[in-house]
């Protein structure tokens, strides 16, 4: 049975819960441990683990193994042994990637993407935009500071690519038009970033909207793009794909053969519909 843990301060993730909820579903599974804060020795025979990224923020600088992905982007989310080392790794990129790969084949890479958010999050995002071919992308948020630290970070291992800065409040009035959005943080209900991206002007005909955070997997913003007739790609899906993601790593796909683990987190997204 395999060993899972969380690092996380605070109430455990949405992939953890999904987990837990995989579990009841399937027992024996795997076994689940979530911590306030993390220590090596709590990886003793663990399988694997995850961080949020406050957690991996910490201990970033002690890392002895640094991947080039988790080098580039100067953060990582899950912890795989691999020949008795612990290496930090990026399955939110993974995730993110499958996603659009698999449900957003017609996507035009000719036109901007657009990301919103901030932090790791949004250079994560930002990142799977470059190697989808975009070329332009814009940075979108309230911190126009952070969002400029975000571009030359950013900016250092993908020459060529232009990372735009754009202020929320000039969202809805720039003349430049996206084929994509991604969203990777918690918008509140009736927030002003809220009413201003859902307003979709700035989209193309036919272009899509995907919601990466998980923070509530019933989008309040995706129910908006769905009126504008945009190609919608739900918190719900990335969630999916990062539990396959997970199994696989540990070698472990298996497991899942027979089950419907579509219907699971459709499921699983009814009973947790108001999180936050």
């Amino acid at each position: 049975m395999s060993k899972i843990l969380e690092f996380r301060e605070g109430n455990p993730s949405m992939l953890f819960r999904f987990l837990q909820f995989l579990a009841g579903k399937k027992p024996d599974l795997f076994q689940l441990q979530q911590h306030q804060s993390y220590s090596a020795e709590l990886l003793k025979d663990a399988n694997a683990a995850f961080f949020s990224f406050e957690q991996a923020r910490l201990i970033y600088p002690s890392l002895q193994i640094l991947p080039a992905q988790v080098r580039m982007l100067e953060c990582f989310d899950f912890y795989f042994p691999e020949d008795g080392k612990w290496y930090p790794r990026l399955l939110y990129y993974e995730a993110i990637h499958r996603v659009l790969v698999g449900r957003a084949r017609d996507l035009n890479i000719r036109v901007p993407a657009f990301v919103v958010g901030e932090g790791e999050c949004l250079r994560i995002a930002a990142a799977v935009c470059t190697e989808l071919g975009f070329s332009e992308i814009y940075l979108i948020g309230e911190n126009t500071t952070q969002l400029h630290r975000e571009a030359r970070i950013l900016s250092r291992s993908n020459l060529g690519i232009k990372f735009k800065v754009l202020p929320i409040e000039e969202l809805t009035i720039q003349a430049v038009s996206a084929s994509l959005i991604i969203n990777t943080v918690h918008l509140k209900h009736e927030s002003e970033l809220l009413k201003d991206l859902s307003y979709f002007n700035f989209m193309n005909t036919g272009g899509y909207a995907f919601d990466c955070n998980l923070g509530n997997l019933q989008s309040e913003l995706m129910e908006e793009a769905e009126r504008a007739e945009l190609k919608v790609l739900q918190p719900s899906e990335l969630l999916q794909a990062l539990v396959e993601i997970v199994f696989e790593k540990l070698k472990q796909s298996e497991l899942l053969e027979g089950t419907d683990l579509t219907a699971w987190v459709r499921e699983f997204k009814e009973q947790n519909s108001s999180s936050v």
